[in-house]
């Protein structure tokens, strides 16, 4: 099986699992969902690691990814100190 195949199967069996989990505890805010979504993209990352090739496209999306995460943890905290 190919690395970015085992990545992407990685990656949607975590989501699927965190998307039905925080439905079923009753969380609807959509800044969770991404944040989560962030942090797995990571997480799948490490555990199936991707072929050189792709490091630079994989390093380009990372850096993205954790903008976002970083600006939705920051209207969060701006949120509570309101």
């Amino acid at each position: 099986m190919r690395t970015i195949d085992s990545f992407l199967i990685t990656y949607a069996a975590l989501a699927f699992t965190s998307v039905i989990t925080l439905s079923l505890t009753g969380v609807e805010t959509l800044d969770v969902y991404i944040a989560l979504f962030a942090i797995l993209f990571f997480v799948a990352a490490e555990l199936t690691p991707l072929s050189p090739m792709g490091s630079r496209k994989k390093v380009i999306l990372e850096t993205a990814l954790v903008a976002i995460f970083v600006v939705t943890v920051a209207e969060r905290v701006v949120q509570v100190l309101r």
